[in-house]
């Protein structure tokens, strides 16, 4: 009989190790001589086909499904079910684990607790309140370097809650963190002023001299 902890939660900004961590606590269940199975959902497509994988190199096998009552059909024989990426399974996802838990099981999941906005994202709320523990871990912010970050900021304009990739976004704290609109404003300045990636120096030979100008640069950090 399973003691301890029956669902626990991992949540977190993007490269906060939430990933790794959930690959690790199955791997201690399976040391265990647990039965385990771990799945995703299909949306999530940053990963190899039935595979989890973290940013740090570790990885395991996963099974992929397309909705969260899926999870049904691959958990009779586990007896420890770890699921990664929640944030992007379907609302319905925290009547499955509760029907897990209603098998004896027991749930270790992961995922984004906020989006691009600093919103809640998805299903992540009603999960983390029928957990019974619950781990934030942090990320270094890719703008201050402290090891604070809690925000996922997006890099890019768009306005959809789910865009999958890694360049769209960094990790970054609460101080550094810009809203999605502060940041367009910043995008929109930077193709105002600089529509095209202009030359650092012009050489035209007719210029009349052979130094070339140097042109000033935009940070779009001190707009």
């Amino acid at each position: 009989m399973l003691t301890g902890y029956r669902f626990e939660m991992i949540v977190g900004c993007m490269r906060s190790g939430k990933s790794s961590e959930l690959i690790r606590r199955i791997e201690r269940a399976r040391l265990a001589y647990l039965p385990t199975i771990i799945v995703r959902p299909a949306t999530d497509t940053r990963s190899k086909p039935n595979q989890i994988e973290s940013r740090n190199g570790l990885a395991s096998r996963a099974i992929v499904v397309d909705s969260a009552k899926d999870i049904l059909k691959y958990s009779s024989h586990a007896v420890v079910i770890g699921m990664d990426e929640c944030q992007f399974f379907s609302e319905d996802v925290p009547e499955v684990v509760l029907a897990l838990l209603r098998q004896k099981k027991k749930i270790i999941a992961s995922g984004l607790d906020l989006d691009y906005r600093g919103k809640p994202f998805g299903p992540i709320p009603e999960l983390l309140a029928i957990a019974d523990r619950v781990d934030k871990l942090l990320a270094v912010c890719r703008k201050c370097g402290s090891d604070f970050a809690c925000r996922t900021q997006r890099m890019v304009n768009s306005n959809e809650q789910i865009l999958v990739g890694d360049a769209q976004y960094e990790a970054r704290c609460l101080s550094c963190f810009e809203p999605p609109s502060e940041y367009q404003l910043k995008l929109d300045l930077v193709n105002e002023f600089h529509p095209e990636v202009p030359h650092l120096i012009d050489c035209d030979p007719e210029s009349g001299n052979g130094i070339g100008e140097v042109l000033p640069l935009l940070n779009i950090n001190s707009l």
